[in-house]
């Protein structure tokens, strides 16, 4: 008699987790393709009222049927609201993705989706063979560039997180006795504008590179500051700063001195007066240098040139007890853009 050959059997799958956190990651691209797409076909200006798919269509020159499903899409991810067949912005797309008004990020989010994520189309060949080199280096040098990336970055200063910043210097033992400020590193200056607005007779200065301390002047002009807040062009790495500051901030500018953050510190410690304050607001790596997920933003020019720019939690605040600042508090600053580390450094009167 035959032995009938038993068949293997599998069991049915258990598992205590599913996979939803990891659809989520891969709808995150189609959800920012859509406003993307919206931003660069303008489609919120026209959604400044109720209006018909078909006036948009007729508006910005599209294909009627797809720009129905597409504001649709929009409403999906609640940039769009819809009744009664009608479109319109919702309050956060009105303020932010309108053009015109200073707080509008939509060319931020096109400089940021362009040096950002654009690049990581390439993730697998930067992964296998690693960074361009010298090239890649000089290019994310550019101090041209940084000019252009300057004015378009000033958007997120702009409304809720300068009034913040503001909010917590302004609220400094002895603020109301400052003569003046540095805004080291300060780029478009729009920190700067946005706390000495706070204070009746202050001055500051923007320092930066030639390049893009004009990019703040047109700032300063802009908001008729030009007799409150001045600019001075150099490197802060070797030049002379000033000195006898009340206040020295120092805003997302210090990655560019991680190498020697020592003797930058220093050199601050020194500019600042007797009772007076330097400030910095800063990415601060965590979990070995892997949260918050704030810094992805700069995982393509890191994975480009081969360079870690990004600073872990507590070096600027450690570097500032060394440097002769007898006590820093430090805090975490929620921002548009995720969580940052500020550290307040007092010298001592």
């Amino acid at each position: 008699m035959c032995k009938r050959k038993e068949e293997s059997m599998t069991g049915l799958s258990e598992t205590p987790i599913d996979y939803g956190d990891l659809f989520q990651i891969l709808m995150g691209p189609i959800k920012a393709r859509l406003m993307m797409t919206g931003i660069e076909l303008r489609v919120f200006n026209v959604l400044t009222s109720f209006r018909t798919a078909e006036d948009v269509a007729r508006e910005i020159g599209a294909h009627p049927e797809n720009t129905r499903r597409f504001l649709d899409a929009l409403v999906t991810i609640d940039l769009l609201e819809k009744q009664n067949g009608l479109y319109r912005n919702l309050p956060i797309t009105q303020t932010f993705l309108v053009e015109g008004p200073p707080t509008y990020v939509g060319a931020l989010f096109q400089m940021i989706e362009t040096r950002s994520v654009d690049p990581l189309k390439d993730l697998n060949r930067l992964v296998k063979e690693g960074p361009a080199g010298e090239s890649a280096e000089r290019a994310f040098a550019s101090q041209e560039l940084w000019a252009e990336l300057t004015r378009t970055s000033a958007a997120w200063a702009i409304g809720s997180m300068g009034q913040k910043v503001a909010e917590i210097i302004s609220a400094l033992p002895g603020f109301s006795d400052f003569r003046k400020m540095l805004d080291l590193g300060g780029g478009h200056g729009m920190f700067a504008l946005y706390i000495v607005s706070r204070h009746p007779s202050m001055k500051g200065t923007v320092f930066d590179r030639t390049p893009v301390v004009e990019v703040a002047k047109e700032f300063i002009g802009k908001y008729g500051m030009g007799d409150r807040v001045g600019i001075t062009a150099g490197d802060y790495m070797t030049d002379d700063i000033g000195q006898d500051y009340d206040l020295i901030w120092a805003s997302s500018t210090l990655n560019f001195a991680k190498r020697d953050l020592d003797a930058l510190i220093e050199r601050i410690y020194r500019a600042v007066k007797p009772g007076g304050y330097f400030l910095s607001l800063q990415d601060g790596m965590t979990h070995e240098h892997t949260k918050p997920d704030t810094m992805l933003g700069h995982l393509a020019d890191q994975l480009t040139t081969g360079v870690d720019f990004s600073l872990d939690q507590g070096a600027v605040a450690d570097a500032a007890l060394r440097c002769g600042f007898r006590w820093v508090r430090s805090r975490t600053i929620i921002t548009p853009m995720g969580p940052m580390d500020m550290d307040i450094a007092h010298k001592l009167p």
